[in-house]
């Protein structure tokens, strides 16, 4: 069964009469006739009653409309699937982010990828340790969300966006509050036990960058792991505000407020590429809206 005849049963039904849908497909109306014939001696069936002024459809016509609709917007589909494709759009787009960065931020260009190629598979994997920084570097991923600092343009030819800034805090549950009290300096810090991620990709020792003991340590593998931790008080740490955001708004988690204890850290969230890796259009379309947005 050809396409033809269900897209000229399709648009003259909803044109009408013959002469509207000849006018939209620009054919004849005897052309369209005759593919409406041609389709119902193919089928078997009479898909039109004919008696009236008007074109309508049978009871079996009208169920088999219903299908070929459907047909037609897979054939649509199809159709722009091979135009992105032969026009070069990426059959996959690789998109990694850091546990510690908050997947929300990708949400408006994903959309706007989604939207305007869809024949672009979206695929976004979560890393932990700077794994998605990692990932980039060795060509496995197309962009990734992840912590920056300019010492990480040592590891790859790195290319970056600023997203968002990246502020860390230092929280603790309620629950250990009320048993031992708000810590007030490095030294009620130590007392209670400290949780931390494990040393990270890049170098990275936390342990060597907060240089508080803790009465225990607890090391995990991400962020998300850290929080829950944290939530269930056993012990403090210290993590993206952003991922902690709720908690301490409703008062499961509690800031701490240490002078000189974070003074010292500030990175930001950056969209992070090879600078020689060329972009598919659905990966440029990406780059290009956190490029062109107002921060």
């Amino acid at each position: 069964m050809k396409i033809w005849p269900l897209r000229v049963l399709d648009t003259v039904i909803r044109a009408g009469s013959l002469q509207a849908g000849a006018a939209e497909l620009h054919r004849t109306p005897a052309a369209l006739s005759m593919a409406l014939s041609g389709l119902e001696h193919e089928l078997g069936f009479a898909v039109l009653d004919r008696s009236g002024y008007r074109l309508q459809l049978t009871a079996q016509g009208a169920q088999f409309l219903r299908h070929a609709q459907e047909l037609l917007r897979q054939h649509d589909r199809l159709n722009s699937v091979v135009t992105q494709l032969r026009e070069g759009a990426e059959p996959k787009l690789l998109i990694g982010y850091d546990y510690t960065c908050n997947p929300d931020l990708l949400l408006p260009a994903l959309r706007e990828v989604q939207q305007a190629f869809p024949v672009t598979e979206l695929i976004v994997s979560g890393y932990s340790q700077l794994d998605s920084l990692q990932e980039v570097a060795e060509g496995r991923a197309d962009l990734t969300l992840t912590p920056w600092l300019p010492t990480f343009q040592q590891i790859a030819d790195f290319e970056s966006l600023r997203i968002s800034r990246f502020e860390l805090v230092v929280t603790l549950a309620q629950s250990l509050v009320d048993a031992h009290g708000l810590p007030q300096s490095r030294d009620e810090l130590a007392a209670l036990p400290y949780l931390l991620p494990r040393n990270m990709n890049m170098g990275i020792n936390p342990e060597q960058i907060y240089r508080v003991a803790g009465k225990s340590r607890l090391r995990v593998n991400d962020a998300h792991t850290l929080v829950r931790y944290l939530r269930a008080g056993l012990g403090w740490g210290v993590v993206p505000r952003d991922l902690v955001t709720r908690e301490l708004h409703s008062g499961t988690l509690r800031e701490i407020d240490i002078p000189g204890f974070l003074d010292h850290i500030s990175a930001e969230v950056h969209l992070v590429k090879l600078a020689t890796r060329e972009l598919g259009p659905a990966g440029q379309r990406m780059w290009q809206t956190f490029a062109t947005r107002e921060l």
